[in-house]
């Protein structure tokens, strides 16, 4: 049997190598490595030669005018044992750089953060008034920015799955049918739905959840998936498109509560509820200032379990 790749025990690795490493694994290119790095493409393809040297064997294949790169046997194997633990080291040194200045980086989609986060940052403030506080106001890119250590913390409506982010459910909310008020007809129940067929779907970008359960819903409703899509970011956006008489939508129900005079809006209890969760790294997850954050978030959203 083959003796395994290692670096030779009198041998000290710079983890600058190890970092670049695997950044390039990671994202598939020396060039992209570099750009993450703030360092040039040459310094970046000798920290992997170097670390190849190390290890004793080759890492990396790049072909020949190919931006690309491939990873060896021993390469993917590297990266497997090391990857995660990089991750969580390099989100842990750079907490302890912030520290000198209290700084909380956090995730939340746009029309949570529009409802719900100015009662938030006050009660936050209130306690920790020192406290900087950096709003990432995304859906699509949470769990990557979570697990590449951009992020203290998220709300988010997805779970992730991954052992190194600690998610704790903070309740679950229902989702609504809204339409224009002008509109001649009304819908009663989510078995009226037929005419939808003819008119225009307002509804989330690509990536985002009520976009893609919206969709589902309606094409078992429909009997196919709607015809007539506008695509906008936000939910606020989405209601404004609605108010303006140009479609109806699929939002959640604590929108459609402050929808206003010109929408009409019914709850649609067949669609399965979506859950609300607040993520942290899991290093972080009993740090006392996200703990009480998380209780804050829970109290003012206020969502059933």
């Amino acid at each position: 049997m083959s003796e395994k790749p290692r670096i030779a025990q009198t041998q000290k690795i710079d983890i600058s190598l190890l970092q670049t490493f695997h950044l390039v694994a990671k994202i598939g290119s020396f060039s992209g490595a570099a750009r993450e790095l703030n360092i040039s493409y040459q310094s970046a393809a000798n920290h992997v030669r170097r670390l190849e040297q190390l290890y004793g064997t080759q890492l990396v294949k790049a072909e020949k005018g190919s931006r690309e790169i491939v990873l060896t046997a021993p390469g993917r194997a590297l990266h497997a044992s090391l990857g995660a633990e990089l991750d969580t080291i390099f989100a842990r040194l750079s907490l302890l750089l912030r520290n000198v200045h209290s700084v909380m980086r956090f995730g939340v989609p746009q029309a949570l953060f529009h409802a719900f986060f100015p009662e938030i940052v006050r009660q936050v403030k209130e306690t920790h008034p020192d406290m900087e506080l950096n709003f990432f106001e995304r859906d699509t890119v949470l769990s990557s920015m979570m697990v590449n250590g951009e992020l203290d913390a998220c709300v988010c409506e997805r779970f992730f799955g991954d052992a190194s982010i600690s998610q704790v459910l903070l309740g679950q909310y229902r989702l609504a049918l809204v339409y224009p008020q002008h509109w001649a007809r009304d819908y009663a129940s989510s078995n009226d739905l037929a005419s939808l067929q003819q008119e225009n779907f307002i509804t989330y970008e690509p990536g985002q959840t009520l976009r893609s359960r919206g969709i589902d819903f309606l094409t078992k409703k429909l009997g196919k998936a709607p015809q007539n899509m506008t695509t906008v970011s936000g939910s606020t956006s989405v209601m404004e498109l609605v108010r303006a008489g140009i479609g109806y939508a699929i939002v959640p129900e604590w929108v459609a509560e402050a929808a206003g005079e010109k929408v009409k809006w019914i709850i649609l209890d067949e669609m399965q509820t979506v859950k609300v969760y607040f993520a942290t790294p899991v290093f972080l997850s009993e740090d006392p200032v996200l703990v009480f954050t998380r209780e804050i978030c829970r109290n003012v959203m206020g969502f059933r379990v």
